[in-house]
Parts: C-alpha cells; structure tokens; sequence
C-alpha cells in the first residue's frame, strides 16, 4: 500500500471517518468509495485509510464508534504527519419518530451541567466544538441531491442544533441518514451524500463549496454568519433561513441548552436587572467564541426563534448578545 507520511504529505486535510459500526456510516463510505479517485494508504490505528487523487482528502474506516472518541484529528495527524483541517463523520441518525431523514449538524454539550463533566454522549458538559463551516452550504446541497434523487417527500431535509460529542480541535460536523434501523441502509440515502461529498469537496475535479478559506478579506466582512437561538432540536425557523437565504452558519441553539431562571420580586427589571441564572448564558458565550474562530473576519449574526421564548427571556438573551457585539437579524438580513 501507499504510504501516507513525508515529504508528499498535504498541506491541509479534509478527513472524513466512518464507523464501522454504524451501517448509515459504512453505506455512505461505500457510496463515496464506489466513484473511484481513491488510492489505500497506511492503516492508521490499525484502521483502513484511502486517499483521494485530487484532492487532500481522507478517508478513515474507524473500527468503532464515535461519539466517545475524542481528538480522532491529533490522533490521525500523529500517525501520518497531515495537517488536519476539518472533520466530518459520516453517520446514523435515529429519532424516536422514525421518519426517514436526511439531517446534519455541528457538535458539542452547550447547555448540559456540570460544566468539565464527561457527557453521556461524548463531548465534555459546558463545552462546544468548532463548527465547520460547510454547514449550512451543504444543506443546502443536501436538499438539491435529494430532490434530484427523488427521496422527497419521502425523506424530511433537516438540521439539528449543536449536541454531542466527540471533542476534536479542528471545525467538525456530522451527516447523517435517519431514522431508524429501516432506513440506515439505504442506498439511495448513501447515493445523495456522496453527491454532496463528491461536489462539495471538488471530488469531481470542481474547486468545492463551503471553504470559508477560499474567499477574500473583503468578502468575509460582508458574510453573514448564523448563529441560531431557540426552538426545538430540529431548528425549523433556523433551517428556514438556511433554505430562504446563501447565508453560512454556526452553532445551533436549542431551548433545552437555554434554561434560565427568572429571578425573584416584582421590581426585578431583564433589562437592567441581574442577569436569569441557570446554563443559557455560558451556552451562548461559547457559541458565540467557538462560531467567531470558525468564521474570522465574518459577521456573526443571531437568529432568533422568538415564538420560543417568553418576553422577558428574549429580552435578556437580546442584553447578553448586545454585550457580545452580536447584532440580531431577521430572514432578510441574512441574504
């Protein structure tokens, strides 16, 4: 096999990883594999690894799963000398509804205690990860395979908000097929993943879509970045900008990380008074951190889900943003 280390090793690295014991995982690698381009390198941790022909692209057949593995970027860098650059897995994704779904979304435990605590399904309480920052493009590219391919109606097209680990320490996010057992395996499912892939890397000889390093100074200041606050796991009013607009995209906030609590006596004031205990506040800080060193040089903005909160809670998270210099927008704005 070809060897991966040395004086050929790419500058930046896009590393995607499989788990093999994931069948929506193996079934959208297969599909990846399939088109051709790839070339087997070393095994890295005793794991099969492929290469791509024009492009820095990885491949890694992990041989477990993921949520619990943290810094599978260092660990796969320390074995083949790559600059690893971003992450994506390539997943299941199961809800109790089981509605067939196509679905991706960024990682990290934003509004889980006690902060520093391992949680109970990877990453650690308190803390978020990068975000890649193909999120919201390939939605987008998500929803135009799965249109051509005819899974729609069939399928729902979805983002999720930020959860879950692993901790990594490059920009990451997930791609999954849901969501249950019944559609884990399908392969037209697989098929429209490997379009996104094969597009958005530029496994098809094009330059890729989603590299925010690929534009200029002048144009990052003028980009708008979503970071998106409120509303349930499955972000509706979000996803709706995400389709509505060419907007990038952050973290994902959904009310379960944003609990508050009101403080006491009829005189307390969310403008001026101290600010609701409670996870909501360090959830968006981090948020607002991690997005920012996603997207330097971009304008973070905040969406918000409004319906989902109370007066006097939108009233606070709206102080708290004004402190962060975050402006909040609306659909339009982010076009």
């Amino acid at each position: 096999m070809l060897k991966g280390r040395g004086a050929f090793a790419q500058a930046m690295v896009t590393l995607l990883i499989v788990s093999d014991s994931d069948l929506a995982s193996t079934i959208q690698g297969d599909a990846l594999l399939a088109r051709g381009g790839w070339m087997e390198m070393d095994t890295v941790e005793g794991y099969r690894v492929w290469k791509h022909k024009l492009k820095g692209v990885w491949l890694w057949w992990f041989g477990k799963r993921l949520l619990m593995e943290d810094e599978l970027d260092t660990r796969f860098a320390s074995e083949t000398g790559e600059d690893v650059h971003e992450v994506i897995f390539l997943s299941r994704h199961f809800a109790a509804s089981g509605i067939p779904s196509l679905t991706l979304h960024v990682i990290g435990v934003p509004g889980e205690q006690p902060h520093g605590e391992k949680a109970e399904h990877g990453g650690i309480k308190g803390e978020v990860m990068l975000p890649n920052p193909r999120f919201a493009s390939w939605y987008r590219l998500m929803c135009e395979a799965a249109h051509r391919r005819a899974l729609v109606p069939e399928f729902e097209l979805t983002i999720e908000t930020t959860h879950h680990g692993p901790c990594l320490s490059v920009p990451t996010m997930f791609i999954e097929i849901g969501s249950s057992e019944t559609h884990w395996g399908r392969v037209d499912a697989a098929e429209v993943w490997a379009d996104v892939m094969q597009i958005g890397l530029g496994l098809d000889g094009s330059y890729g879509i989603g590299n925010w390093d690929s534009i200029s100074t002048e144009e990052r200041t003028v980009a708008t970045v979503m970071l998106g606050i409120g509303g349930g796991h499955y972000a509706p009013r979000h996803t709706d900008v995400l389709r509505k607009t060419n907007c990038w995209a952050g973290h994902q906030l959904a009310n379960y990380a944003l609990t508050m609590h009101k403080p006491e006596g009829d005189t307390w004031d969310p403008d001026t008074g101290r600010l609701p205990d409670g996870p909501w506040e360090h959830a968006i800080r981090v948020s607002v951190e991690s997005t920012r060193r996603a997207f330097p040089g971009g304008l973070v903005m905040a969406h918000l889900d409004r319906k989902s909160f109370k007066g006097w809670q939108r009233r606070v998270i709206k102080r708290l943003l004004h402190e962060l210099a975050v402006p909040v927008g609306r659909t339009s704005d982010f076009e």
